[in-house]
């Protein structure tokens, strides 16, 4: 086997850390808290109201998200670099076309391209870097994170100024002009010491000459760690989506007012943050199987909440376990699949995962809807909840082998 510093540096922690964190604020564009900050100016631009302009969007969301089922593996084919200039030519193509866009239809082709390229692959290929190149995986994946959060934090206040002397068109023409002219070429030059995945896969040995193990889609399915491990990674996009686009029904339950849940974003992304972190360092001592058994109780504990505590605090308490499970699932989806799978198809199979989120977390609301409509209460949810997230962690775990075990 050849020795990896004779043919290829080893990338640097540093290098795919700080790609995953850039890729990750760059796909802002393309998440539903910046398209949303323009929702109003959207909806009176094209004469929409709110159920059409959120089906348009749900559907270009579930377009998009399907599509990742094939356009994962571009990671394992292509080089990291020019997998990010596709992403971000688009997420610019998006934005500027959002700006430019006369009709209905217009709309549509940019809202799909801002979902697919920034939603979709940008944050995509910021997970696949993180996991498949760094040296701490566990503290790579957890970067990701902290761009996803930076986007959050600083964004809606940066269109608020924006907005003092420009129309939201010009907003979005900004954007896109520092997509391509700023974000591109930082996240090309950032990639660089990311070589294509087989190469690093054979010199590091993981990989050999005429030994490539294929993995189909198909076969994806047939793996019982993956289908073990969906059962418990796709739960928290469900909940949190759930919990978030049906926070007025909830607010209108307990009493809580809009500063309340503004205050509640904000613990929510504080300790989505601070267990990232902590995640991530966790996954490197031990692996992302230990936190499996664990990542589902704190949001389990903060719908507990809703039914035992005075409104006053269950808020909080709400905010706090969602938060916190989201954390933990994020630095889980970043690695789990590398433990059982190996980094050679990363990207296909995080496209699979990615796909597959999208859609459970379109089915969450409708189903949290229907237990709302049914008068189910919250402690009824809540217990149902708790005792999934005791039992299933207890009867999937034992059952998850890497693929290359004896079987």
């Amino acid at each position: 086997m050849t020795h990896l510093s004779s043919v290829l540096p080893v990338p640097p922690q540093r290098s795919a850390g700080r790609f995953a964190l850039a890729a990750a604020l760059s796909s802002s564009l393309g998440q539903t808290f910046f398209i949303g900050l323009f929702g109003g100016q959207l909806r009176e631009d094209f004469d929409l109201s709110q159920s059409a302009f959120g089906a348009l969007y749900g559907g270009a969301t579930l377009t998009s998200g399907l599509l990742m089922f094939w356009l994962g593996s571009l990671a394992d084919h292509w080089s990291m670099r020019r997998s990010i200039a596709l992403a971000l030519s688009g997420l610019a193509l998006g934005a500027a076309l959002i700006a430019q866009a006369q009709t209905v239809v217009g709309l549509i082709v940019a809202l799909f391209l801002l979902r697919l390229c920034g939603q979709g692959l940008a944050g995509h290929l910021a997970v696949v870097a993180a996991a498949r190149y760094a040296r701490r995986r566990g503290r790579a994946v957890a970067m990701v994170s902290y761009g996803f959060i930076l986007g959050e934090a600083i964004l809606p206040s940066a269109v608020a100024f924006a907005m003092i002397g420009m129309d939201w068109r010009e907003v979005w023409l900004t954007a896109a002009a520092v997509s391509a002219v700023v974000a591109l070429p930082i996240l090309v030059w950032l990639a660089w010491p990311l070589t294509h995945p087989l190469d690093l896969n054979r010199v590091q040995g993981r990989v050999e000459p005429g030994d490539v193990r294929t993995m189909t889609r198909r076969k994806l399915f047939s793996q019982a760690s993956f289908l073990r491990v969906l059962t418990l990674v796709l739960l928290p996009a469900v909940v949190v989506t759930a919990v978030f686009l049906h926070q007025g029904t909830i607010a209108e339950r307990l009493g809580w007012q809009l500063s309340d849940l503004a205050s509640g974003f904000l613990l929510f992304a504080a300790l989505q943050g601070v267990f990232a972190f902590a995640g991530g360092r966790i996954v490197d001592r031990f692996s992302a199987r230990v936190l499996l058994r664990v990542a589902l109780l704190p949001a389990g504990f903060g719908l507990l909440a809703l039914a035992v505590l005075d409104p006053a605090y269950s808020l909080w308490f709400l905010f706090a376990g969602v938060g916190m499970t989201s954390g933990l699932n994020g630095v889980i989806t970043g690695a789990i699949w590398v433990e059982l799978f190996g980094l050679a198809q990363l990207g296909l199979i995080r496209g699979v995962y990615s796909a597959l989120m999208v859609v459970s977390s379109a089915l969450g609301p409708v189903f949290l809807g229907a237990l709302f409509d049914w008068q189910v209460s919250f402690m009824t949810m809540a217990l149902a909840y708790l005792l999934y997230a005791l039992l299933v962690p207890v009867l999937v775990l034992p059952g998850l082998k890497p693929i290359s075990d004896p079987v």
